[in-house]
Formats: structure tokens, C-alpha cells, sequence
């Protein structure tokens, strides 16, 4: 719709001599519409043949103007419009399904349905061997045979229709009261932004006005009452008019207002096709009193504790599709924020011997009588919204409007108590309520409004349908153990953390019961500051502060005697004097041997400064079908449930309780299961410096994690609550100890390494540990097929109870004997402690006066990182262990082991020395140097395939920097020809790094060590950087790298980048 013509060549000339071909015997055409039958336009013209043996250069012949297609597109427009306009002529018989023709000359255009030029999706061309319709027709009503050709179908003659737009503001300033603003701005069709094309410029005249204005209308009022009440009101209008009729898209609206005569008519058409949106909006933010006067102390029952909040918007919306969409949002708030100071009472204070040894922790006894902060806050939000589509088709429909209708009432509550300096309190609770209306309109003019409007408010009076509650209780202790003089190198802290939540179940099945969750974390920090304890003792803090005095002494003896004669003092060193007026004094140094032995060996037995550990413990249970709804602090306390422990995070056993009390839901489509999970972490730290800048990083931790799940019903045959389905799941991590396997070579040929070997080898020995411990072992051995080797019945090489223990002892270099035969511990112990990892770095060197000499600085550095993980494992529902003893005495029927209690899918030990050693030195001549040396191991044992995949890495980096000062470049400037000099510091880079990594798969069943993909990389990254000034700079670069894989399947290949980069800062 946006061309004004489309054109295309058309050439006919007949096939065969003997044909006889007259302009008009046949006819073309082209169809454009969303279908080829019920929504077109077409055009249709009579052919003219070109004679035979016409010359190719004859192109007015070969490409009559006759037979060319040159349409004037809105000739499709006016036979849309004639259609329409005797469409709505009573009598006339046209209709939307027949066709509907009229002539342009000697051709056609018919119209059927309702196309648009604005949605073509088909196009179409033909031809047709019209009819004789008359005598008189020159047609000879044959069958005729023709060659024809179509070329160059196009659109032409761009629309290019320009617009404009224009805004204007005003604003004003109403003095002190607040502002008032007005606005508005209109654009018309064309108009568009420089970077939009021409066809996506704006369609439609833009109409839109606005205004707002802010005020403070507690200036009203008289300042001494501090009365703050800040309002804004905006209101605006939108009006969108589309430049084509929304109903016939190929149409200009005003065409189509034209057809019609009558005027009511073209307005209602017009309002319909407008697209108009009207906003206003009305609130009160924050309305509050301020205190006035001198007095600033704050009281529980102060009105200014008090803020209100009102808001209303609505907003209407029409437009060719909606007959109306009406939103209305109200909004409603209360606040109250009461802010402490409280006295801190200190009641044993003034007595003196308890500022003595422990009894200080009595003298230091506080508490608090008023909270800190005291909260509450209530908000309700109404939602109104209806809607009515419009009724686009000449049918007589009944379209009901919609309704959406949202009321909710949410209600917060804080508290903060410092009960003692020590011992802090935090509850925060959310209430989310809503306020059920009844279906259909809410309309004061209908005659059930005030039948609406009375149960509205009876729910507001029950303060709402809770649909969630929740809490948290946070208990915050200091330990006061520092208080104590003896352990004031030690800070503790606890922390406690209750949650609770309530859901209500959905309307739609409140008889499936609510859903009632909770948890708690119990977290205990602790610090020993060894520093602190060693300054206890006054030697010890005198050489931390290296105020000891010198383990050397010096000694002066005075002589006097003749010039060059020399003369023995009291040590019988010989003194000479050079200058007969003067007197030497030789100073002789003294090394006490002994202190400065016992000085170090002190220092180095003070080299733990500091450790610190976290352990932190979570709990939480889930449970469905929940009947009781809360009252206070989400619970019942009439029934008294769920529990005030349960509400606090406790975990009791709450199924069994709420089980006993019927306050689970008997329904059989109860199927949500109860849940039930808990965490354990623990992370310590050490920092040890035996001697000065030797320093030792010790890290240790665990983590573990069990969850429970199983179905809670009620059972109507026993008349009472049953479990099922019991499944536990979890996983599992700790720092782990692997450095005496770490370096174990695999042959080059076979890929096998000790370690493997070892692992199959400790299988018989764990078999028969496990064997002899399970009472339900027979004593009886089983041939393994593949190795011949005889195992315990039960316990066969590929058993999961075996495979995890002989894994840790061959990859631990441990005893099998003594390994332990479970693949974690539940239980955090003293046995179950983390391994520790650690990283040493040394930077003492340089006191060396050798190394002092060409070194400015020599950094040493070494760490480990170890982690041995059970990613993910569930309890075995074959395991019985009826007995209590840990084993079982049932088999799996395909392996005839025994079943393992947990189904582990893989065990894993990650290794890292990153770096093994990393050697940094500093140059006296600038230069820059660095070798490292890194190693990485990942082993991961998979029970579904019983195969250990082990991938390891390891890297060797040399480099090399040097900076050479104030080198000088002369450019010359392209602009003015003048030389410029520039001086400034080059820096050059050389990196090289060969890097050798390598998967093997170590099938166990089958004894086979497979590489699977591996390569050695040799890499080159040298660089050069010279600033130019301090926003430019430039740099060259060379970078090779060569990679030769290890399996066939890979090729060898290099790949080289050099060239250089320009870096232009444009911020500061």
C-alpha cells in the first residue's frame, strides 16, 4: 500500500503456423489477496499477439504496450469503496463472496471478499480463453495454442508522504506549595526518526496531552505542627487516529469516512477506529507528623511514629478490538517505626572484686529492658479491571465483559531487641492476606451492590483469607570468653536462625490440607589470635615486637702509646695508633651464640599467628496436607499447632504429631511427600610464619548433605498415619590428602600406573574385611571369571562396597588393612577432620647478601588443593539392616553382591598443585624472570560402567620481561611534516609454556588402560608495549602455538598470530 503502481512485461505470439491468434482470443491475469478464491483483487487483460518473423530488435512489437501490466493500485482501493458503498444499498445484490467487476478500458478488475494491499500473501497468474458471450463477438470460441512470456514484475513510484511533530511544556513553580506541569505534543503520518526507512515511518496522527502537579499541602496548616502531607495528581489523554481504516488496511480512513453520508455515522466509525488511552492518577505519599519543639526523645505511642500512604490510578483504553478496558488500582498503607535508644543496665558494676579473673563475666552482666526497633506495616492493594471486546462482525453476538479482581492485605511486623550487649534478637513476620469479592461487577448502580459491598467488608473485618505467613528469628551471641584475661586471644560467636512459612492450599483443593515448612541454621565462629597468647609472656613479647636487645655485644678498649708502635689490649688484639695526637678505640663485635639459638627457636615455635574454624549445621522439614490455619506468630493456640518449637525452626518429629492430632489431611490424593533436609559445614584456617616472611596458608574443609523424603497418609485400614516410600539422598566433599600417589608414572606403552594396579590388587584384601565383619557371610569364595581370582561370596570385584574403599587406599597410598570401609561419615567427628591443603610462599631471600647482590626481590611459592567428593548418592530400598549392624544380608539378583546401603553413581578426587613451584625474581638490571611448575590430577570412579577416568595435566612456564628506559622514536606528523620526538619506556614480554595433558580410561572389569584423548602444547607468547603518551599506545605481538595429540584420531597442528594493536583511552 505504500507503491503507487505495480508493472510487468508481457509478450504473446502463437505456436505453429497453421495457429490462428486475434488480440483478444486470449486474456492475462494477476491475483493479489490473502487466498486464491474467497479474498482477492484481480486484473485482467486481452492480449495482443506478436506477429511471426517479427525482428528481435522490434521490441515495441515483441512487448506491446498493450499487453503490459501498468496498474494503478488505487484502482483497488475505488472498486473496494464503490463495492462497499452499493454493499450497503438496500436492493442491490452485491455481496462480500461474489464478485465485483468493472472495466479500466479494454481490461478488468474484479474484486472478491476482503482483500488488502497491506497483506498480500498470494499472488497468481494466468491466463484464460474467454468465452464468446455474443455473435458479435470476433472471438471464434477455439482452443487456442500460444507462447507467452512474463518479465519484470515490480512495485513503483515510492509513497513518500512526509509528516511532522511538535511538543511544547510549561512549567510553574506555585511558590513553596509545589509545581504544576503541562504538556503536550501531536505527530502526523511520515513522521519518523533520520535513521528510520520510509516504510516504517508513523501511520497514524498522535494526539496527546498532560498534566501534573505536586504539592505540599501541609503548608496549609500551621508549621509548628509538623504535619507533612505531600500529594500528586497527573492526568493525560491519548488519542492515536490511523491514517488507514483498521478494517480495510489498504483503505485511508477519510476514504472510507467519505462513503458515508451521514455524520453520525462517520463519528461513531471514527471513535472506533481512534485508539484512545486516558490515565490519571492520585496519591498521597508518606504523610506523617515530624516532631516540633526541642524534645527529640522518642516514645512508643508518639503520633509521629506513625506514615500514611494512599494512592488511586485508573486508566481507560479502547481502541478496534476493545470496546473498553477499564483498570483501577487503589492503594493503602499504615506504617509504624518506633526507633530506641535503650539504657543499658549493668547492675553489678560498681563491685570491685569481680573485675577479677572469671568473676569479670558476672561484673559484665547487662540487659536491656525496651527494644531497639519496633515495627509494623499493613498495605492494601485493590485491583479492578474490565474488559469488553468489541463485536467486529455483523452478527448478532453476546460478547460478557471480564473481570479481574485482585485484593490482598499484607501486614509486616519487626522487632529488634538487644537483650544484652552479647545477645542480639531479630523477628520479622509476614502476614499476606486476601479479601475474597464476589464474581461479576462491582457497579454502584446495580441493585446487588450493596449485597457485594457487605460481604467485601465482613472479610476485611476477619482481617482477610491468609494465603502466607512467614517468620524469621535471628539470635546473634558474642561469646564473652575474651572477657576472661586468661583467654582474651580468643573471639567466639553463635548465631541462630529460625524459619518459618506457611502456604495456604488453593481454593480448588483446601481439602488436600496447606503446606507448612521450616528450617534453622545454627552457626558457631571462632578466632585464635596465637599472637595475643604469646605476649602473655614478657620475653616472648618483646621479641614479637623486636625489642629483645641484640644477640651481639661490642666492646671498646682505649690506649694510648706511640704512632705506628702497635699495643695489645685486654682481648690481646693488637691496636696501632696511626696519629700521635689521637687515640683509637677498636670496637669489637661479640656474637652470644646462645641467645641468638634460643631467640629462633623461640620465634619458630611462635609461628602459628592465627587460626579460625566456621562450622555451621542446617535442619528443615516440609509438610503437606497441613489442616490448621495461624492465628498468632503462625500458629494455632487453641490447638497449639504446629508447635511453638516448630514455629522457631525446631525440628521435632512433626508428622508423628500432627499424625496423632489429625492435622493432616485423610484425603487419598494427598500425594506431596514430606521432606525433610539437613547441612553440615565445616571450613578452618591457619596461618603460620615460622620464620620471618616464611609464610603457610592451612586451609581444611567439609561439607555434607542429607535429604529424606517419604509419603506421610493416612491409612483407613490400621485407622491411623503410615510412612512410605522412605528414600534418602545426599552428597558429600571434604579436603583430602593425595600427595603420595600424586607422582606415579604410567607406561608409556600401556598406559598403567601403580596406583591402578594397586586398586585391583586391595579389592581381595577389602572383600575379605567386609566379609568377615558381615554375619551373614557363609564363608564361602566365588571365582571371579576374568581374573580367576577367588573372592568372598557377596563381596565380588566389581561390588560397590568394595571398589570405594580399595580406591581410596590405592589413591591415598594408605594400608588397606587399615582404610576405613565406608565411603563417607555422617557423623562430624574428631576422626572425620578434613585433610588440610595448604600454599607456602617465601620472599626472605633477598637478606642474602650473595643473592642481594643481583636480586631486588625472590619470591618462592608452593600450594596444594585436594577434594575428595561423592556427588550425589540414595539410600537402597533392598538395603535391610534388621539387625542394627550395619550390613545386610540381602543380594543383588544380577551380581549376587551384597546391596550397598547407599547407591553412589561416582566417587571423585580432584589434586592441584597450582603451582607445584613458582620461582619470581626481580632483577638488579630490570630484568623480570619466572619459572613455574604446575600439576593437576582428577580421578572419578563411575559404578555404572566400573571404570575410573583419571585426566592429568601438568605445565612447565618460563618468562622473561625486561623494561628498557626512555627509548626515543622520531615521527614525523602527517598533518604539518614537522619530526616529532617521543620518549618513553618499552616493556618486553616473553612467555614459553609446554603443556602436557591426557585422559585414560581404566576399565576395571576388562584390565584395560585406554587413552582417549590427550595432547602436548607448546606455546609462545612474546609481546612488546611502547606508550606513546598517556591515552595512546601500541603494541606488537608474537604468539605460537604447537599441539601434538597422542591419539590417531587428532592431527597435529600450530597456529601463529603476530601483529601489532593501537589502544586509545578516551576516559581519564
Amino acid at each position: 500500500r505504500q507503491f503507487k503502481r505495480l508493472k510487468m512485461f508481457v509478450h504473446e505470439e502463437a505456436v505453429g503456423n497453421a495457429e490462428v491468434l486475434n488480440k483478444g482470443d486470449l486474456n492475462v491475469f494477476i491475483r493479489l489477496g490473502t487466498d486464491f478464491t474467497n479474498n482477492y483483487y484481480e486484473y485482467e487483460i486481452p492480449l495482443t499477439p506478436t506477429p511471426q518473423y517479427t525482428s528481435a530488435n522490434n521490441l515495441d512489437l515483441i512487448w506491446p504496450a498493450s499487453n503490459a501490466f501498468d496498474i494503478a493500485l488505487s484502482l483497488f482501493e475505488k472498486i473496494k469503496l464503490e463495492r462497499n458503498v452499493l454493499m450497503r444499498t438496500p436492493g442491490s445484490g452485491i455481496t462480500l463472496s461474489s464478485p465485483y467487476t468493472i472495466s479500466d478500458n479494454e481490461n478488468k478488475i474484479t474484486i472478491v471478499g476482503v482483500p488488502s494491499l497491506s497483506d498480500v500473501r498470494i499472488i497468481m497468474i494466468g491466463f484464460r480463453n474467454p468465452k464468446k458471450v455474443s455473435n458479435s463477438s470476433s472471438d471464434d470460441g477455439q482452443a487456442k495454442c500460444a507462447e507467452i512470456w512474463l518479465d519484470e514484475m515490480r512495485l513503483t513510484d515510492f509513497k513518500e508522504q512526509g509528516g511532522w511533530a511538535a511538543t511544547s511544556t510549561a512549567n510553574a513553580t506555585l511558590a513553596d506549595l509545589g509545581v504544576l506541569t503541562l504538556s503536550g505534543k501531536i505527530s502526523t503520518p511520515g513522521f519518523g526518526s533520520i535513521e528510520k526507512k520510509v516504510n516504517e515511518r508513523q501511520k497514524e496522527t498522535a494526539k496527546q496531552w498532560d498534566v501534573a502537579t505536586s504539592l505540599e499541602l501541609g503548608k496549609f496548616l500551621p508549621e509548628k505542627s509538623g504535619i507533612k502531607i505531600p500529594m500528586h495528581f497527573d492526568y493525560s489523554q491519548i488519542f492515536s487516529t490511523p491514517q488507514y481504516d483498521p478494517y480495510d488496511p489498504d483503505i485511508l480512513l477519510q476514504d472510507a469516512l467519505d462513503t458515508y453520508t451521514n455524520k453520525n455515522q462517520q463519528d461513531s466509525i471514527k471513535k472506533i477506529s481512534r485508539d484512545y488511552t486516558m490515565r490519571k492518577s492520585l496519591n498521597f505519599v508518606n504523610v506523617k507528623k515530624e516532631k516540633t519543639g526541642t524534645s527529640t526523645k522518642s516514645h512508643v505511642y508518639d503520633v509521629e511514629n506513625l506514615d500514611f500512604t494512599y494512592s488511586y490510578t485508573e486508566q481507560y483504553h479502547s481502541n478496534v478490538d476493545v470496546e473498553y478496558d477499564l483498570k483501577k488500582t487503589y492503594k493503602g498503607s499504615v506504617g509504624y517505626n518506633f526507633n530506641n535508644t535503650p539504657k543499658n543496665i549493668i547492675p553489678f558494676n560498681k563491685i570491685k572484686f569481680l573485675s577479677y579473673g572469671p568473676l569479670k563475666l558476672i561484673k559484665d552482666f547487662n540487659f536491656y529492658f525496651l527494644p531497639k526497633t519496633l515495627s509494623f506495616r499493613t498495605d492494601m492493594d485493590r485491583l479492578y479491571s474490565e474488559n469488553l471486546l468489541r463485536n467486529k462482525s455483523q452478527a448478532i453476538l453476546l460478547i460478557e465483559p471480564t473481570y479481574v479482581k485482585g485484593f490482598t492485605w499484607k501486614r509486616d511486623y519487626g522487632l529488634k531487641f538487644d537483650i544484652t550487649q552479647n545477645l542480639k534478637l531479630d523477628f520479622v513476620a509476614n502476614t499476606d492476606a486476601r479479601i475474597d469479592e464476589p464474581p461479576g461487577a462491582i457497579d454502584k448502580s446495580a441493585s446487588d451492590y450493596k449485597e457485594k459491598r457487605d460481604s467485601i467488608l465482613t472479610n476485611i473485618k476477619k482481617l482477610g483469607r491468609i494465603t502466607q505467613y512467614s517468620q524469621t528469628l535471628n539470635l546473634n551471641y558474642t561469646i564473652p570468653i575474651n572477657k576472661i584475661s586468661w583467654f582474651n586471644w580468643v573471639t567466639a560467636s553463635a548465631k541462630y536462625t529460625g524459619i518459618y512459612n506457611w502456604t495456604a492450599a488453593p481454593l480448588s483443593t483446601e481439602f488436600l490440607g496447606n503446606t507448612i515448612e521450616n528450617s534453622n541454621s545454627k552457626q558457631l565462629n571462632g578466632t585464635f589470635n596465637f599472637t595475643n597468647l604469646y605476649n602473655k609472656v614478657g620475653y616472648l613479647k618483646k621479641l614479637n615486637q623486636n625489642k629483645s636487645g641484640s644477640s651481639t655485644s661490642k666492646t671498646s678498649t682505649s690506649v694510648k702509646g706511640k704512632k705506628d708502635v702497635p699495643v695489645k689490649g685486654k682481648d690481646k688484639k693488637s691496636i696501632v695508633k696511626t696519629d700521635a695526637d689521637s687515640t683509637e678505640t677498636d670496637s669489637i663485635v661479640k656474637i652470644d651464640y646462645f641467645k641468638l639459638i634460643s631467640e629462633n627457636v623461640f620465634k619458630f615455635l611462635m609461628g602459628v599467628k592465627n587460626v579460625s574454624f566456621n562450622y555451621s549445621q542446617g535442619n528443615g522439614t516440609l509438610l503437606p496436607g497441613f489442616k490448621p490455619s495461624p492465628v498468632y506468630l503462625g500458629q494455632d493456640w487453641k490447638i497449639k499447632a504446629p508447635g511453638t518449637d516448630f514455629i522457631f525452626g525446631g525440628q521435632p518429629k512433626i508428622a508423628q504429631r500432627a499424625g496423632d492430632n489429625l492435622w493432616i489431611s485423610q484425603d487419598s490424593m494427598l500425594n506431596t511427600p514430606l521432606l525433610t533436609k539437613f547441612t553440615e559445614n565445616f571450613t578452618a584456617r591457619a596461618t603460620i610464619e615460622p620464620i620471618n616472611k616464611f609464610q603457610i596458608e592451612i586451609t581444611a574443609n567439609r561439607t555434607f548433605s542429607k535429604n529424606q523424603s517419604e509419603y506421610f497418609k493416612f491409612n483407613p485400614d490400621s485407622n491411623k498415619y503410615q510412612s512410605y516410600n522412605h528414600v534418602e539422598s545426599g552428597a558429600y566433599s571434604v579436603s583430602f590428602f593425595a600427595w603420595n600417589t600424586s607422582f606415579a608414572k604410567d607406561n608409556s606403552i600401556t598406559y598403567s600406573n601403580k596406583n591402578f594396579e594397586n586398586f585391583k590388587d586391595y579389592r581381595l584384601i577389602i572383600a575379605v574385611r567386609l566379609a568377615n565383619q558381615n554375619p551373614a557371610w557363609n564363608g564361602a569364595y566365588e571365582q571371579d571369571s576374568v581374573s580367576g581370582v577367588y573372592y568372598p561370596s557377596g563381596y565380588g570385584p566389581t561390588s560397590q562396597d568394595v571398589l570405594i574403599p580399595a580406591f581410596l587406599a590405592a589413591y591415598t597410598g594408605k594400608d588397606p588393612q587399615k582404610v576405613s570401609l565406608h565411603a563417607f561419615s555422617e557423623k562430624f567427628s574428631l576422626k572425620d577432620l578434613p585433610m588440610p591443603n595448604w600454599r607456602i610462599t617465601y620472599d626472605g631471600l633477598t637478606k642474602i647478601p650473595f643473592i642481594k647482590k643481583y636480586l631486588k626481590t625472590l619470591s618462592l611459592s608452593h600450594a596444594y588443593k585436594s577434594a575428595y567428593t561423592v556427588g550425589a548418592y540414595t539410600t537402597n530400598i533392598l538395603f535391610d539392616d534388621s539387625d542394627g549392624d550395619g550390613f545386610t544380608a540381602v543380594r543383588d539378583h544380577l551380581s549376587h553382591n551384597y546391596v550397598a546401603k547407599n547407591a553412589i553413581s561416582q566417587i571423585s578426587v580432584t589434586e592441584q598443585f597450582s603451582p607445584l613451584i613458582n620461582i619470581d625474581m626481580t632483577w638488579n638490571n630490570s630484568l623480570l624472570s619466572n619459572f613455574e611448575i604446575k600439576k593437576s590430577r582428577d580421578l572419578a570412579l563411575s559404578f555404572a560402567n566400573n571404570q575410573l577416568t583419571e585426566v592429568s595435566s601438568s605445565e612447565y612456564v618460563i618468562g622473561l620481561g625486561y623494561r628498557i628506559k626512555n627509548v626515543i622514536i622520531n615521527i614525523q606528523a602527517l598533518n604539518t611534516g614537522k619530526a616529532k620526538q617521543l620518549k618513553s619506556d618499552l616493556n618486553i614480554k616473553v612467555d614459553l609454556s609446554i603443556k602436557t595433558n591426557k585422559t585414560v580410561l581404566r576399565k576395571i572389569v576388562e584390565n584395560i588402560n585406554q587413552i582417549s584423548t590427550g595432547q602436548r602444547i607448546i606455546s609462545i607468547n612474546s609481546s612488546a608495549d611502547y606508550l606513546i603518551n598517556e591515552k595512546f599506545t601500541i603494541k606488537f605481538f608474537f604468539d605460537k602455538i604447537i599441539t601434538n595429540p597422542f591419539v590417531s584420531s587428532q592431527f597435529p597442528n600450530s597456529n601463529t598470530n603476530a601483529g601489532f594493536s593501537l589502544r586509545f583511552t578516551l576516559s581519564q
